[in-house]
C-alpha cells in the first residue's frame, strides 16, 4: 500500500549564513512541498523516480554518491543504516515537487526530511524530531559534501502554520513568532541563474569565516562584539575582516527583527531586509548582478517596504515584503525590467508559513 508525505521548502526572513557560524536565524516553513508516495515491493531493490528526471535504482549493500539528484535522498537511507542499522528491503519512491531548485528555497532538505519522515513513519523508527532534523543535515554534511547549518533541515521538521521560528543554533533553543502580515505579503522573485555550484561557493564561505573567527582569536561568533571586530581590523585582511563583518552584524540584525515582529512593524522589518542584503552583497559577496538588479528595482518601487536576497547565494532568489494592495503591480513590474535588462524570463510567487513534513492522504 502507497503512503504519502510531504516536507516543505522554506524562507529564511533574516539571518543568512548565520546558521553555521553560531549566529541567530529566523526561518518559516512555506507552502511550497516536496511531496513523495512510498510503497514495499518484492523487489531487493531501492527504486526512485521524478518526473523529468532518470530513474534511480540502488541495492542497501550499494549506497554510495553518484552526484545526482537521488544523493539526497540515498544519503538519508545511508544515515540511517549507520545509525539505527535499519534494513529497508525492497521500496518504490515517487516524489513531486513544487519547491523551485536553486531558488534559494531549500528544495534538497525538503527532499532529506521528507524523505526521513516517510521511512520513520513506514519502518517505525519511533525517531524523535530533532534527530530528523540531525540527521537530515548529516546526510547533506556527510553524503552530499554541502557543509550546510542546520536551519533548513530543522525549518522543514519544525515549521508552524503562520508563524516564523526564532532559532539560536548554539543551544537550539527555539521560539515560534506569529507572522500574521496583515495588509503585506512576501513575495519570492526566482531570478533564474545560479553562477557557481553551492557547494563550492558555500563551503569557501564558510572556511573564510572560520578563519576570520581564527584571527580574532576567538572560539565562537557569539563572543565576538562589534568592539571587538573595529578593534582587530589593523591586523585582518579586508576579506576576513568583511566576513566577520557579516555574521556579527546579521546576528545584530536577527535579534532587532524579532523585537519588530512583535510589534508588528513591518516597516522596520523591511529597512532591515535592505541591511541584510547589502551586507550579503558587499561583505559576504555571495550576490550576483541579477540578484541585486531585481533589489534595486524592488527597493525603488511603491508598496515595497524591503527586500533581500536568501539562501546560498551566487543567484537563485529575492524575498521582498510587498503591500499586499500593490503586489500584482509589482511583481508585473519587476518581471519586465528583468526580461528586458537579462532576457530571463523570471518566476515572482506569494509564500505563505506553513507546517512542517509529516503524512498527508493521497
Amino acid at each position: 500500500m502507497k503512503r504519502y508525505f510531504r516536507a516543505p521548502g522554506r524562507i529564511n526572513i533574516i539571518g543568512e549564513h548565520t546558521d553555521y557560524n553560531d549566529g541567530y536565524v529566523l526561518p518559516a516553513a512555506i507552502d511550497r512541498y516536496v511531496t513523495l508516495s512510498i510503497e514495499r515491493t518484492g523487489r531487493e531493490r531501492i527504486e526512485l523516480s521524478s518526473a523529468g528526471r532518470e530513474a534511480i535504482t540502488f541495492g542497501e549493500g550499494e549506497i554510495e554518491p553518484a552526484g545526482n539528484w537521488g544523493d539526497y535522498v540515498k544519503g538519508i537511507f545511508h544515515v540511517l543504516k549507520s545509525v539505527k542499522k535499519v534494513e529497508f528491503g525492497g521500496l518504490s519512491i515517487e516524489i513531486e515537487s513544487t519547491v523551485p531548485e536553486g531558488a534559494g528555497l531549500s528544495s534538497s532538505a525538503a527532499l532529506e526530511v521528507a524523505t526521513i519522515t516517510a521511512l520513520n513513519e513506514v519502518f517505525g523508527l519511533s525517531l524523535t524530531d530533532e534527530e530528523r532534523y540531525r540527521l537530515s543535515q548529516r546526510a547533506e554534511n556527510e553524503f552530499v559534501g554541502v557543509q550546510c547549518g542546520i536551519m533548513d533541515q530543522f525549518a522543514s521538521v519544525m515549521g508552524r502554520q503562520d508563524s516564523a521560528i526564532f532559532l539560536d543554533t548554539v543551544s537550539m533553543e527555539y521560539e515560534y513568532l506569529p507572522l500574521e502580515l496583515g495588509a503585506y505579503s512576501l513575495v519570492v522573485f526566482d531570478s533564474k541563474v545560479h553562477h557557481e555550484l553551492l557547494s563550492g561557493g558555500y563551503n569557501s564561505r564558510r572556511e573564510e569565516a572560520r578563519k576570520a573567527l581564527e584571527i580574532l582569536g576567538k572560539k565562537s561568533y557569539r563572543d565576538v562584539s562589534m568592539v571587538d571586530l573595529f578593534s582587530a581590523r589593523p591586523k585582518m585582511e579586508d576579506l576576513y575582516y568583511r566576513r566577520a563583518m557579516h555574521v556579527v552584524s546579521e546576528n545584530m540584525r536577527v535579534l532587532e527583527v524579532v523585537k519588530t515582529l512583535a510589534n508588528s512593524n513591518y516597516e522596520n522589518l523591511g529597512r532591515f531586509l535592505v541591511q541584510s542584503h547589502e551586507s550579503l552583497a558587499y561583505d559576504y559577496e555571495v550576490s550576483c548582478e541579477e540578484i541585486d538588479f531585481i533589489v534595486d528595482t524592488l527597493r525603488n518601487l511603491n508598496g515595497v517596504s524591503g527586500a533581500r536576497m536568501i539562501g546560498g547565494g551566487f543567484g537563485g532568489s529575492v524575498l521582498a515584503l510587498c503591500e499586499k494592495s500593490e503586489r500584482e503591480k509589482i511583481v508585473e513590474v519587476v518581471r519586465e525590467r528583468y526580461f528586458k535588462e537579462f532576457n530571463i524570463a523570471m518566476d515572482a510567487y506569494e509564500v505563505r508559513p506553513s507546517r512542517g513534513a509529516g503524512e498527508i492522504g493521497e
